[in-house]
């Protein structure tokens, strides 16, 4: 062999030995055996385990085995080459370029799969009733149409009464919210601080404050923050205690006592005389 042979190369000329050694063996040369083994096992190409577990048997099944070497050795010469291996494969890519060939890159159109797939889901529902053999003749079309005609009605049958009235059904919307008067925050305010619950107590004052500076829905619907409403006032310095105990409260988790409370009261005061 010249030292340029391909491993392909090597490969078939190692199946040879063991086709030759196993041919050996059938003629009475019990070592050839272990030789066949051997070269199997080192040769540089796919194992075969068939062949293997022939040689390895006892007694061993040289006619399976020398079957077997004989098909492996004509598939090997059998070999096609190409001197340019790159040249080819550009040649065959620009073959299955051609228009001709477009089906075999893009595979089946959209509506060859859907076909298929309905055709598959058909078949399979007829095979759970029982009928898998029934033949009835009836074109693959059909079985479309009704198909169609099944999916539309699952999809009219939940909207058939818009359609039977035109649409013009009046849809009856929710109320909106009742908000609370301003003045039930200052009250609910006072509940809640005579039941000790002072950080609901702040906030229940801080939104009565709000409420009578940005409007009846400033305090659940106003895009503000209360801090930017508090601003929109000739009086931001008196309600600084209010707005410090707010945040404190709500924003930094310190948790109010009666004196802040107190504070936050007599900020608010202004406000809540207003809408006393």
């Amino acid at each position: 062999m010249p030292a340029s042979a391909s491993q392909a190369d090597d490969y078939t000329n190692a199946i040879h030995r063991a086709l030759t050694l196993v041919q050996f063996a059938e003629r009475g040369d019990t070592p050839s055996i272990g030789q066949a083994l051997q070269v199997l096992a080192t040769a540089p190409g796919p194992s075969q385990p068939e062949i293997l577990h022939d040689l390895g048997a006892d007694p061993p099944n040289l006619t399976d085995a020398d079957q077997r070497l004989q098909a492996l050795y004509a598939a090997l010469q059998a070999r096609v080459d190409t001197p340019d291996p790159d040249r080819a494969q550009q040649q065959l890519n620009n073959v299955l370029s051609m228009p001709r060939y477009v089906g075999l890159v893009s595979g089946p159109s959209i509506i060859d799969r859907i076909v298929n797939t309905v055709s598959t889901a058909l078949g399979r529902f007829f095979r759970w009733l029982g009928l898998g053999n029934l033949h009835l003749g009836i074109p693959l079309g059909v079985w479309l149409a009704l198909a169609a005609l099944f999916i539309l009605g699952i999809i009219i049958w939940p909207i058939r009464g818009t359609l039977g009235r035109g649409g013009r059904e009046a849809v009856p919307r929710p109320a909106p919210s009742v908000v609370r008067p301003s003045v039930d925050f200052f009250a609910e305010a006072d509940r809640l601080a005579a039941a000790g619950d002072f950080l609901a107590a702040i906030q229940a004052l801080t939104g009565g404050v709000t409420v009578r500076i940005g409007g009846e829905r400033a305090w659940d619907r106003s895009p503000f923050t209360v801090r930017e409403l508090f601003a929109r006032t000739e009086h931001l310095e008196l309600l600084r205690p209010l707005l410090r105990s707010f945040e404190e409260a709500s924003y930094g988790h310190r948790a109010p006592d009666r004196p802040m409370y107190a504070q936050a009261v007599e900020a608010a005061q202004r406000y809540r005389q207003s809408a006393a």
